[in-house]
């Protein structure tokens, strides 16, 4: 996992107190799994794992007593943690940094989204590197997969200036804002349209049914590449598209 030439911390956000779907980092994924491993952090840990450019994975969480649970999950998983402000997710990412130490970059993960890729993570921390981007983000993914990398002086950058509530409750809407201070690339990833069109994030309880019946039928290391795997799936069964497509994206 390690690249000793440019060390990637992956920076996981992650809290408990979702009032649509609570305590939803600790659902067991599929449903009826058993195990730290099985839950929806275990599988958003595991994946980053997986990536050969992440080097050290830091779960940041809140300072609220309900978090208690992701601290003791996220050390049960191995995964380092870091505790902040609720409200100011920005400001509890720039103090992850200060915890982690040197590292020069970050891909920022959130524990609901546990179909991230890692060969598409690895793809856009390369394309990062290679433009010497400030941020960078993909799309062309389902919703919920696509990825965010980010130069940690850009975002200590971000924390000392941003102002605005949304600013500093949702991490790199300053970054996206001012493209005259940052470097700002998009990488463009293909995936059949039946797979783009997918919602894998999970806010809502039909979010969790679609992915409990994904890592049922596909196992918990599905790609979103292979074309063995969603993209039969899908052909088979049209349906799953329809369990939570009328669901309201929440911002991230």
């Amino acid at each position: 996992m390690l690249t000793d030439t440019a060390p990637v911390l992956a920076l996981i956000q992650a809290r408990l107190g979702s009032s649509r779907l609570p305590s939803k980092s600790r659902l067991p994924l599929p449903l009826g799994a058993v195990g730290d491993a099985q839950t929806i952090l275990g599988h958003v840990v595991s994946r980053a794992r997986r990536a050969a450019s992440i080097s050290n994975i830091i779960v940041a969480t809140t300072e609220q007593p309900l978090d208690d649970e992701i601290v003791a999950l996220a050390g049960r998983l191995g995964a380092g943690v870091f505790r902040g402000d609720e409200q100011d997710v920005l400001g509890r990412f720039a103090g992850a940094l200060a915890y982690a130490g040197d590292v020069p970059t970050l891909v920022r993960l959130t524990a609901d989204n546990p179909a991230i890729d890692p060969a598409f993570l690895d793809a856009a921390v390369a394309h990062h590197l290679a433009t010497g981007a400030d941020y960078t983000h993909t799309t062309g993914l389902p919703l919920g997969t696509n990825l965010e990398v980010i130069s940690t002086a850009a975002l200590r950058r971000a924390h000392a200036e941003a102002r605005q509530p949304d600013e500093r409750e949702h991490v790199t809407p300053y970054l996206r804002r001012h493209p005259e201070l940052f470097r700002l690339e998009t990488l463009a990833l293909a995936v059949p349209p039946a797979v783009a069109a997918l919602r894998l994030t999970i806010d809502y309880p039909s979010d969790y049914a679609l992915l409990s019946l994904l890592f049922t039928e596909l196992g918990p290391h599905f790609s979103l590449t292979d074309p063995a795997e969603l993209p039969v799936l899908l052909a088979q069964h049209p349906w799953l598209a329809a369990i939570n497509a009328g669901n309201e994206q929440v911002r991230a």
